[in-house]
């Protein structure tokens, strides 16, 4: 497995996790306690598939006894997918006069095109895209291919129900500020971003239960490590994962943490990849001091 199935999931922020345990198992669930508030911490997924649920137990309780849910972006907000829609128009889109095919090595071309054709892709729609969106392109289409709905996400999820129950939800990040990310991604990256991806996409479902796996037992280091070794050894493809993950998550530890000194009970919903690792969430908030435990199914 090579890197870029990796680095196609982060590109639409997904990462698929399976939603039951069996009892006694640790779960993808964190719980860390201040003088006056409690936060949990999860790993999220923004598309899914029927069978994710119901949730384990203990996560469903989590949620509902929170006085508030956090989540990167709210995907849910009309005004954020509108926003969205305008940043891609805006940062999206290759100089005037350039195409995607003129962008790309011929041979790159060729291979999206019949990747396109055989997949019902109209590529012509993107065809004045940079290649770092024709990348979410492709990604999306696969995911779909495979079974995975946008609209049965666990972040999705917990977003209704939130707002189902009048919480309040907050975001830890802006989306222009996701989004950039993305379009800022280097012309050396292109034709390797496309390539990688596309000679890569008959195996998605075999690296996607490999995540699963790991979700399911609880295990983000597992993740952390299994993510880390398709990353290959290009220091363009490292410096993206490091923008992607780890500038991201010192970030959004700062928030947290100021959380956990106030008054209200937060369940945060977070990409299970920012959790692992020593740039990751966990070890963030540890060396800040905070105590995190990890919860367990007890059925």
């Amino acid at each position: 497995m090579t890197r870029l199935i990796r680095l196609s999931i982060f590109l639409v922020l997904v990462l698929v996790l399976a939603a039951t345990a069996q009892a006694g198992d640790k779960l993808f669930l964190w719980k860390m306690e201040g003088d006056n508030a409690t936060v949990h911490l999860t790993g999220s997924i923004h598309v899914g598939k029927p069978d994710f649920f119901p949730l384990a137990d203990p996560i469903e309780k989590a949620f509902a006894a929170s006085d508030v849910l956090a989540v990167e972006v709210d995907i849910s907000d009309p005004e954020v997918v509108a926003a969205s829609s305008v940043l891609v128009m805006q940062r999206g889109m290759l100089p005037e006069g350039v195409t995607l095919s003129d962008r790309l090595d011929p041979e790159t071309w060729t291979r999206l095109e019949t990747y396109c054709q055989e997949n019902g892709v109209p590529l012509a729609m993107f065809n004045q895209m940079k290649p770092g969106i024709m990348a979410v392109v492709l990604a999306m289409n696969a995911y779909q291919q495979v079974g995975f709905d946008p609209e049965l996400g666990i972040d999705k999820h917990f977003l209704m129900s939130a707002k189902q129950a009048k919480k309040e939800v907050r975001q830890l990040e802006k989306v222009e500020d996701q989004l950039e990310i993305f379009f800022s991604v280097t012309d050396e990256l292109d034709d390797p971003l496309i390539v990688e991806m596309l000679d890569q996409m008959g195996d998605l479902e075999g690296y996607v239960q490999e995540m699963i796996d790991h979700w399911q037992s609880g295990d983000p280091e597992a993740l952390d490590a299994f993510m880390q070794e398709n990353i290959g050894d290009d220091e363009e493809l490292q410096a993206f994962y490091r923008t992607l993950l780890d500038d991201r998550n010192v970030a959004m530890v700062e928030t947290i943490d100021t959380w956990l000194d106030g008054d209200q009970d937060v369940f945060v919903v977070v990409g299970a990849a920012h959790y692992g690792g020593d740039k990751g969430i966990l070890k963030l908030l540890a060396e800040k001091g905070r105590k995190v435990k990890q919860i367990e199914d007890k059925r």
